[in-house]
């Protein structure tokens, strides 16, 4: 059996009684939050929570099984689990963690929110028809098990896609994109403007769709979809320190 690489888990760094829940995205896993979280521990002293979402961590066939309520279900329970034990929750997402983010933050009270990436509209136009194609085809891509990249063996994913999660991440995508005037709480929403994932006017829109008065965009001129690893990540740690710290 194939040894499930460290940085594939999840991650717990006790710190002051403020916190920071980071979820990340769709196939990858804690590792790709992994440098954000060490830094804001480091620099800012923060509690930092890195959760592994349901299904991801372990093999595409564990991820076929699991749906968009397993993943939500998962950022909840450990979002209200810290603010049950510490003074301030923060929750951080990239990418599909980043929808998870969001629809958390349209259902709870958070202190401060933080969107990476997230996608409010994408250019895989063939994702729209993974309800149908899903029955005649099971993954998208080489399926390899957990990838962890040569350059950065904090980068940990999936290289296929289960077919059958693809509705569920569109459903989350509807979900966050239908309740955004919901979202009150200060938002910082990062996003590189060479997303080849992501289309970037999602910024612009969850911008426009939050009600929250403390919000800002941070535009990424490199770093491509995943850019808490790759690019300008020390643009983005630095950022969410100032405003983490500014509250």
């Amino acid at each position: 059996m194939k040894q499930i690489p460290k940085y594939a888990k999840p991650f717990f760094f006790e710190g002051s009684n403020k916190a920071c829940l980071l979820i990340h995205g769709f196939k990858g896993s804690p590792g790709q939050m992994r440098y954000l979280g060490e830094f804001l521990h480091r620099e800012g002293g923060y509690t930092i929570s890195g959760i592994l979402l349901p299904g991801h961590g372990s093999s595409e066939d564990k991820m076929e099984e699991s749906d968009w309520e397993d993943w939500l279900n998962s950022a909840r329970k450990e979002y209200e689990g810290l603010a049950q034990d510490y003074d301030k929750v923060y929750v951080v997402g990239l990418s599909m963690g980043g929808l998870l983010s969001l629809i958390l933050a349209e259902e709870y009270k958070l202190d401060r929110v933080i969107s990476i990436a997230s996608p409010m509209k994408i250019f895989d136009k063939l994702a729209y028809f993974t309800p149908v194609l899903r029955y005649f085809k099971r993954f998208k891509g080489d399926k390899q098990g957990l990838i962890q990249s040569v350059e950065d063996e904090y980068d940990v994913y999936y290289n296929s896609t289960p077919l059958a999660t693809v509705p569920s991440l569109l459903k989350l995508m509807k979900m966050a994109k239908d309740n955004l005037f919901k979202v009150s709480a200060p938002i910082l929403i990062i996003q590189s403007r060479d997303d080849e994932t992501v289309k970037p006017i999602s910024a612009e829109i969850i911008y426009q769709g939050v009600s929250s008065q403390d919000k800002e965009i941070l535009w990424l001129n490199e770093g491509g979809h995943v850019c808490t690893i790759n690019g300008d990540k020390k643009i983005i740690h630095n950022k969410i320190l100032e405003f983490l710290n500014n509250y």
